[in-house]
């Protein structure tokens, strides 16, 4: 079970990387000018950019697919495996 907890951490972990590196998470304070000891931080999440990198991801992996198979009919574009012997 603990096991189990640490890998759903680790993978918790890494999408809220990827969302920061990719931009799909924005943190932010607004100026701090009122004199009070508040701390206001606000975190954004841009869900038309996470939208369009799963199009886009969804896209780049059928074209990929769409390789594979192509590639699997045309046989003769291939090239023949030749192993040399001595």
């Amino acid at each position: 079970m603990k096991k189990l907890f640490r890998l759903l951490i680790v993978v918790a972990i890494v999408i809220v990387a990827v969302g920061f590196y990719r931009g799909w998470f924005a943190l932010s304070s607004p100026d701090g000018n009122d004199g009070s000891n508040k701390v206001n931080v606000n975190l954004t999440m841009d869900r038309d950019k996470i939208k369009d990198d799963a199009k886009a991801v969804k896209e780049k992996s059928a074209e990929l697919t769409e390789n594979v198979i192509g590639g699997e009919k045309n046989s003769a574009d291939r090239p023949a495996n030749h192993v040399e012997t001595k």
